[in-house]
């Protein structure tokens, strides 16, 4: 399995460095320079504008300035993981991860699960050493926007994403995945057919319009006719929200996140049900599970033991991409909302010309995309042992 991840790794960055080039030719294709929007302001000086030609090479051929780039991109401005705590963190990750790929290779579930959980459990440890004392700036130049770093901006709003993304997916996990299943248990009844009804409704209406119908409702309406302004309809906290106490803070953030969370959850919610429903289905009539049935198993256990866990390996693939799009952002939501997030960053950047702040997000998605690929393949390893991973 190690060997797997770090072959899976390997092949990840070159994805993502053939993503860097063809991304970057399109930029250079479109034939619209970064400085075109600098110029027109008059406060703008030719020797800035001299200075940020040399720095990106604009003047340069475009391999030329991919190179630039690419070697600006992949070495940070300042790099530190924190002397010996963190190299004798990462030492153990390392050992426990060679060791248990060598030594446990039991195929009991109950044994997968706990090396599993370990793993999880000594990398998180070592990610939270290494965090609190790496010091790491990464050079992915500066944006032409005027807003600094590009780095931090999007440090910033990946923060922002997460919060909301994360917020989004797992009320479409709690909701979307009992829902399915139920469903599949209670096939054609009237509960399955409104549960069908609600995900081909909420799959066939754009999210902008769930957002803006969220906003009239839930936003303004509700609170005229209530008198009391329960959500707010854009940005992330209030213009106050420095001098509010924790509780009033996290009331704050909640009204906030609620509207556009609900916005994204609504059509991940219905393709996490429709998924599980047609997965549990095909379960539910599996030789093994009849089987379990004439042997007298309680109905509870044999849906949620036995068939739960082949019928969850394609919902996998759904949460992983879905985690992956979190880095992303939700660009439309975002943008309705006024959601600081990497979506919308990703929107002022592209009509800003932005190349590093454009490049910047599409390398984060991409590498969101790759790493959660390489976690779900092994989750499926954990759900399914007839995978194997050599």
């Amino acid at each position: 399995m190690f060997a797997y991840v770090i072959r899976r790794l390997v092949y990840g960055a070159v994805t993502l460095l053939a993503l860097s080039m063809v991304v970057f030719w399109l930029l250079q294709k479109t034939g619209a320079s970064p400085l075109d929007r600098l110029k027109l302001n008059p406060r703008i000086q030719p020797d800035y504008l001299a200075s940020l030609t040399e720095r990106y090479g604009l003047d340069k051929s475009g391999p030329e300035q991919y190179w630039i780039w690419l070697k600006r991109f992949v070495t940070p401005r300042e790099a530190s993981i924190g002397g010996l705590p963190s190299i004798l963190a990462i030492s153990a990750g390392v050992a426990y991860s060679v060791l248990a790929s060598r030594f446990i290779k039991s195929r009991q579930f109950a044994v997968r699960i706990a090396k599993i959980g370990a793993g999880v459990l000594i990398w998180g440890f070592v990610l939270f050493t290494v965090w609190n004392r790496m010091n790491i700036v990464l050079d992915w130049g500066d944006s032409f926007r005027g807003d600094g770093p590009v780095f931090e901006d999007i440090t910033l709003a990946a923060g922002a994403s997460f919060r909301l993304g994360m917020t989004a997916l797992f009320l479409a996990v709690m909701i979307g995945i009992p829902l399915g299943i139920y469903q599949a248990t209670k096939q054609y009844s009237f509960f399955d057919q409104l549960g069908t009804t609600f995900s081909f409704v909420a799959f066939s209406t754009p999210i902008f319009i769930i957002g803006v119908f969220l906003q009239l409702g839930l936003g303004l309406y509700l609170e005229r006719w209530t008198g009391v302004k329960l959500f707010y309809v854009a940005g992330m906290t209030s213009s106050s929200y420095e001098s509010f106490t924790t509780l009033q803070r996290a009331g704050d953030i909640l009204q906030h996140l609620a509207l556009p969370a609900i916005s994204i959850a609504a059509i991940s919610l219905a393709g996490y049900s429709r998924f599980q429903r047609a997965s549990m289905l095909e379960v539910l009539h599996s030789d093994y599970l009849r089987t379990a049935k004439a042997k007298g198993l309680p109905r509870r256990r044999v849906i949620l033991k036995h068939a739960l866990r082949n019928a969850m390996i394609p919902i996998v693939t759904l949460i992983s991409l879905d985690i992956a799009s979190i880095i992303g952002g939700a660009i439309i939501t975002e943008s309705i909302f006024g959601w600081p997030g990497v979506g919308r960053l990703y929107i002022d950047a592209i009509n800003a010309v932005d190349y590093p702040a454009i490049m910047a997000v599409v390398m984060a998605i991409g590498a969101g995309i790759v790493v959660m690929n390489i976690v779900a393949d092994i989750l499926y390893g954990v759900l399914d042992p007839r995978v194997r991973y050599e």
